[in-house]
């Protein structure tokens, strides 16, 4: 619920800072790094000192200076340096957070207690844009302070009622047996996790545009009233995503990874191509329920991916060096994104969007087709 901030951060970096599209992006990309350096971090500590621990100390951090933010939320230094040392605390959480719910499931349930997870943030965020959109104009410190306490709350809950509970043995698939080594060594007898990270990257990149150039747009083309509608656009593909998570989970449970997360990038294309062609209010609302369903299949199928393909015994490393691979590939993307929106239009940026949905379509596709190969070299590895 307390999902203000990062729906609303260019939009906050433009029209209250004073910041330009391409600056904005520049720094949007820097909480980004900040993000990724945290998680790269919280994947080795949380293996090291548990993966409960690590969330709990990481959000409480992350909470507070969110907090603290909100005390100089029209400072345009203050707000860039206090969201990145907030974010870098909550990257450290991130790893451990997956690594968490991948504990607390197996291989057979693991589609609907990621799915579960998953439609619980947006029962939440279903709330919590639209307030925000309401408070973005006049009361803008609660952006930061809703923000904040919402993730103590979080913090408090998890310290007090999730269990340290991890799932081994008969449950458990043979890529999850625990392994020696160092976990560059686990990747590199593992490459297609790293392959398949890559054009997750590309299907992030492709959401992070909801959040990114949406409301840049929604501005664009209604000035003060943009703020509002992306907020009810935020509301509205959250209860998209409560509504179709189950049906979703249904129609793909008999699908591999790799098809279900083309189906997201078509998705993604088909919303986004629609926005380019009818740009109205009703057209958003129409093509955001088709970008709402490729983020389902994304968050719910890639962890699942990663959960189901990683040892136990390196669970939090993997989650860490992945995601922080994922973020240095989403990273640059603010700045592409605001330049090209500076210098190009909207038109051409949307064209670019929709093109990067098709190419990582594709790459999962011929993922797919490559795994159902004979002489698979990974099957070969981990039956060695």
């Amino acid at each position: 619920m307390g999902n203000f901030i990062i729906p609303f951060l260019v939009l906050l970096l433009t029209e209250k800072l004073g910041y330009s599209a391409t600056h904005a992006g520049l720094l949007a990309m820097f909480v980004t790094a900040t993000y990724f350096v945290g998680g790269f971090v919280g994947g080795k500590l949380s293996d090291s000192f548990g993966h409960k621990r690590i969330i709990v100390v990481g959000e409480l951090f992350g909470s507070m200076l969110l907090i603290l933010c909100g005390f100089f939320s029209e400072h345009p230094t203050a707000v860039p340096v206090l969201l990145f040392s907030a974010y870098f605390w909550m990257g450290i959480a991130s790893p451990a957070s997956n690594a968490l719910v991948a504990d607390l499931s197996v291989p057979n349930n693991r589609d609907a207690v990621m799915s579960l997870s998953y439609l619980a943030y947006n029962l939440g965020s279903a709330v919590g844009p639209v307030i925000a959109g309401y408070l973005f104009w006049s009361n803008t410190e609660w952006v930061f302070w809703g923000n904040g306490l919402a993730a103590l709350a979080g913090v408090i809950i998890i310290g007090a009622f999730v269990s340290n509970e991890k799932h081994t043995g008969e449950d458990c698939s043979d890529f999850e047996r625990e392994v020696e080594g160092s976990v560059w060594r686990v990747l590199f007898e593992r490459p297609r996790l790293v392959v398949f990270t890559l054009f997750c990257g590309v299907l992030w990149f492709v959401l992070h545009q909801m959040t990114m150039a949406s409301p840049l747009y929604l501005s664009n083309l209604f000035e003060q009233q943009g703020a509002v509608i992306f907020g009810q656009l935020m509301t509205y593909a959250c209860i998209v995503v409560v509504v179709i998570t189950p049906l979703l989970m249904k129609l793909t449970m008999n699908k591999t990874e790799m098809i279900a997360m083309s189906y997201a990038g078509l998705l993604f294309g088909t919303g986004y191509g629609l926005i380019l062609a009818l740009p109205t209010v009703p057209i958003h609302f129409f093509a955001w329920f088709f970008l709402a369903a490729g983020e389902v299949l994304l968050l719910t199928k890639e962890g699942v991916y990663l959960a189901n393909n990683s040892p136990t015994s390196h669970r939090g490393r993997i989650q860490g060096v992945l995601i922080s691979l994922r973020s240095i590939l989403v990273m640059p993307s603010f700045v592409i994104v605001g330049y090209m929106i500076d210098n190009y239009g909207y038109s051409s940026t949307w064209g670019v969007i929709i093109f990067c949905s098709g190419l990582a379509t594709l790459g999962f596709y011929s993922m797919e087709k490559l795994r159902k190969a004979p002489n698979n070299l990974e099957t070969d590895n981990l039956n060695n």
